[in-house]
């Protein structure tokens, strides 16, 4: 496949994208939204997941301190946007740098483990703190800012359009960072840490800054989550947050960042369709998911490489004609 074809899908896939709200019903308007910021939670999973094999269940937590922040600061008139939004990373980026230091110490099952311990303080100091979160009642009436509200003709386009864009920055970025040095470094740790010790490289810093990275991509899950439904509530970020994350990321391709996304998409595809029509919807999902496991243990990006033309496709398109070393 020629690079002029390359660009010609390109081209026509963003100009699909962009007209979806101008040409799509609300309910698929409203679905790809929901799509795509779920999604960054699994990109931030799936980064720390692929570049450095850890099964982080702290996720939501970030989404949570964002999302959180902005409600507080906007609800009581303390900052609006954008600060309330630059505050809000700030805070994520702090509570990041903190848990990054705690799980910087542990590996496998125990880091899996911390993370799930520190995303449950997170979601006990929301449901617990009352008097500052509103508790089990959560946080209502925060506003979307005036530049989301912007429309094109009868149509609400502003959040649609920022959010496309920051989602499709933060991919671009990921991608290039999972082939830069610096993607090469962690997936050396994700190989043999002692080796890379050995060989001089600061271990410790490079596994807390894909922390902050994936920290940082998950609290801007929840800057759009807050500013679209309005809403930050407890059961945002409990447990079943975490375990949704972690079975969109298997689902797609653990180790893959568009299996991720692909993957988050199915399944809040399936759960937004079915949810409507039966209050079962969960048991067919867990089929689904149960199918996976046993016929693609790497989730669908891995059925890929059981496909001599599917694979020579992957390599042509998404790794340039380069093969996996």
């Amino acid at each position: 496949m020629n690079q002029m074809t390359k660009n010609l899908i390109y081209t026509l896939g963003v100009i699909v994208l962009l007209a979806i709200p101008l040409i799509a019903s609300d309910f698929l308007t409203t679905m790809i939204i929901r799509i795509m910021y779920y999604s960054l939670l699994a990109i931030g999973f799936a980064f720390l997941a692929g570049q450095l094999g850890l099964i982080s269940l702290a996720i939501p937590a970030f989404m949570a301190v964002s999302g959180y922040t902005i409600g507080i600061l906007e609800t009581r008139g303390l900052l609006s946007f954008p600060f309330s939004v630059l505050a809000a990373m700030l805070m994520v980026l702090v509570i990041g740098a903190v848990f990054g230091i705690f799980v910087n110490r542990s590996q496998g099952i125990y880091f899996l483990m911390l993370t799930l311990i520190l995303g449950q303080i997170v979601w006990a100091i929301v449901l617990q703190w009352a008097s500052f979160t509103k508790g089990s009642s959560g946080i209502i009436g925060i506003e979307k800012p005036d530049i989301m509200k912007w429309r094109l003709g009868e149509t609400e386009v502003g959040f649609y359009y920022i959010l496309l864009v920051c989602f499709i920055l933060i991919v671009l970025a990921v991608l290039a960072l999972t082939r830069s040095s610096f993607g090469l470094k962690l997936k050396g740790i994700r190989e043999s840490e002692t080796r890379m010790k050995m060989l001089g490289y600061p271990v410790a810093r490079l596994k807390w800054t894909a922390f902050m990275i994936s920290a940082f991509i998950s609290g801007t899950a929840g800057v759009f989550f807050v500013y679209y439904t309005g809403v930050m509530h407890p059961s945002s970020i409990n447990l079943d947050s975490a375990a949704m994350v972690l079975i969109a990321s298997i689902f797609g391709g653990v180790q893959s960042i568009i299996g991720a996304i692909l993957g988050m998409s199915i399944i809040k595809t399936f759960e937004i369709s079915l949810s409507g029509l039966t209050q079962r919807y969960l048991i067919i999902i867990g089929t689904m998911f149960l199918l996976v496991i046993i016929y693609a243990p790497k989730g669908l990006m891995g059925l890929i490489y059981k496909n001599k033309y599917m694979q020579s496709l992957y390599q042509h398109w998404y790794r340039g004609g380069k093969k996996d070393e």
